[in-house]
């Protein structure tokens, strides 16, 4: 076998043994190793101060369109969002970032919201080594400013109790006499400034609060302008003025919405108190009505008692505050109807009417806006019914439609106007007059006839008989219902109630309480905020209002004097929740 050769071997021995020892000498290899590792740590460095470059502008970027966004997005700030969002940038050297920012806003500037987003590339110092020149970093960030709408219903009890004494000052030849009324007043009234001072600053975009004024006693006076801009029906007029209330039935409750597009019955002007249900001898007229509307003391027009809706004006709700009266039975249900119904968005051609009759501020346009429960909605509001009494729900009263006009049944050979005092004598059907001379009836079954006091007998009666409709009762002569019931139209006393019941309309305490926590549990179901405030009210009350409250906590159960503390806490309340929300 062919031996193998070696360029080793034509060495002579000693350069034989010192190529070998060369070769194994591993000596300096480290050295080449490590410039090697030098290398890819110089570049690994390089790269990391690229990112760390990186990062310090991206955040640079980040805190300044933070701040950018929040200035441009304040509501406070009046000069064009992007322009200031812009300027931002450039303040901070970021002019040459390519960006648009958006910015959106509420219809009423009522929120404004500001998007910018970034994205940048940096040049690399020590990228290019590994082929990568740029670094690119995205920064995006939104802010968004909203005051939160606010719409509050403030219901208030103006019922006769409200005119008791609380406490007294003074000595005793000048002593001053403190109602529940006279502390309501500037209880309200702070909750009015205090609503003002946080939603609607002066200072602050107008139209994002509005207020209404519900006084409430056995009725709601709408007013002449709120009543103007509903379809009320027009068959109680008394004299030349027709009253503003309008009659509320059950099946009402079960809804926020009164329509504006149905006609609402007014509730009748006159008395149809029950006389007989409380155990009293009807009055001709006592001056109880239906729908309490009266005059000033110079003699002009002027209802305590009526309704202002759908205000953002600081001194008209002040005034209206302070001119409230007291007196009446207490309907607490009617109150909590049409405080419900003035937040209801259905509301919305009753506002645009009287915006167009220069009766509200144009910068409410829209409202009631849409439930915060709406996810479709983009205006949507805030809505708080703040409801207050002082007792228990008695009773409210009107006379039915068909016995407002027309026939009634009764009439008389003198004149169809021809009605007066009757003689305490009456035979069945039949009545006369003093003097003989007027036949009056009520019952198409009898003949006309009147008792002869010469003959001792009765006469037919052939001559011309004219009707008597219910607009004389109730207008030209302004008897009470019952009054009528007893005296005219021949019921005797013992079936008065029957006869009562028919042509009265009537809702009582356990009724009114039902009705009551019927339209808090529907405007609690739209989202409304229901706080109530029961002023030195009887314990019996404490379960109606807790319960038609949006949570207990949201019922005050207070005395007179605490009345203001009542309402600074409600305040307060919704001020938290409207920046919550």
């Amino acid at each position: 076998m062919p031996t193998r050769f070696s360029p080793l071997a034509m060495l002579p021995a000693t350069a034989r043994k010192a190529a070998r020892r060369f070769a194994k000498d591993e000596e300096g290899s480290l050295m080449i190793l490590s410039l090697q590792i030098l290398l890819i740590m110089l570049i690994c460095t390089g790269i990391a101060i690229d990112f760390v470059r990186q990062e310090e502008r991206r955040t640079l970027i980040q805190n300044t369109i933070d701040r950018a966004a929040l200035a441009s997005a304040s509501l406070r700030q009046t000069l064009d969002p992007r322009t200031v969002a812009l300027d931002y940038l450039k303040k901070a050297g970021l002019g040459d970032l390519d960006t648009d920012p958006i910015v959106t806003e509420g219809t009423h500037q009522e929120w404004r919201r500001v998007v910018i987003n970034v994205k940048d590339n940096m040049n690399t110092i020590f990228g290019s080594l590994v082929g990568i020149d740029t670094l690119t970093a995205a920064s995006a960030t939104t802010a968004e400013e909203s005051i939160g709408n606010v719409e509050i219903s403030l219901v208030l009890d103006i019922s006769g109790s409200m005119n008791d004494t609380v406490y007294s000052t003074g000595s005793k030849r000048n002593k001053v006499y403190i109602t529940r009324l006279d502390l309501l007043k500037p209880a309200a009234q702070n909750f009015v400034k205090t609503m003002f001072d946080m939603v609607q600053p002066a200072d602050a975009p107008p139209g994002r609060l509005s207020i209404s004024i519900i006084p409430y006693n056995q009725q709601v006076v709408l007013g002449d302008d709120l009543a103007s801009v509903y379809k009320l029906s027009t068959d109680t007029s008394g004299g030349t003025k027709l009253r503003t209330c309008v009659d509320l039935h059950e099946a009402d409750y079960t809804s926020t919405v009164i329509d504006p597009d149905s006609t609402l019955p007014r509730a009748m002007f006159g008395d149809s108190y029950d006389y007989f249900g409380r155990g009293s001898w009807p009055n001709t007229y006592t001056g109880i009505e239906n729908c309490e509307e009266r005059n000033d003391e110079s003699g002009d027009y002027y209802s305590f008692a009526d309704v202002l809706a759908f205000s953002n004006d600081y001194d008209d709700l002040f005034d209206k505050i302070e001119h409230l009266k007291a007196g009446g039975n207490t309907a607490i249900d009617f109150g909590a109807k049409w405080g419900a119904a003035l937040l209801d968005p259905a509301t919305q051609p009753i506002l645009t009417a009287l915006k167009n009759k220069n009766l509200v501020s144009s910068d409410l346009t829209g409202r009631p806006f849409k439930y915060a429960t709406d996810k479709t909605a983009t205006d949507i509001s805030m809505k708080v019914l703040v409801l207050m009494t002082d007792g228990m729900n008695t009773l409210s009263y009107s006379t039915k439609l068909p016995y407002r006009s027309g026939p009634s049944g009764l009439k008389s050979s003198k004149s169809a106007t021809s009605i007066n005092a009757v003689s305490t004598d009456w035979y069945g059907n039949v009545y006369k007059d003093e003097t003989y001379k007027a036949l009056y009836y009520y019952d198409a079954s009898h003949s006309p006839s009147y008792y002869s006091f010469a003959s001792n007998s009765w006469v037919n009666y052939s001559g011309t008989l004219y009707d008597i409709t219910y607009d004389t009762l109730w207008k030209t002569k302004g008897f009470s219902l019952q009054y009528a019931l007893k005296y005219y139209l021949g019921v005797p006393y013992n079936n008065a109630n029957t006869r009562y019941n028919e042509m009265a309309f009537q809702s009582e305490g356990s009724d009114k309480d039902t009705n009551l926590s019927r339209i808090c549990e529907a405007a609690k179901a739209k989202g409304v905020t229901v706080f109530t405030i029961g002023v030195d009210a009887p314990s019996e009350v404490d379960p109606l209002l807790g319960g038609c409250a949006t949570k207990l906590s949201a019922y005050y159960d207070v005395t007179s004097n605490e009345m203001t503390t009542a309402f600074a806490s409600i305040a307060a309340s919704i001020n938290a929740l409207r920046l919550t929300n």
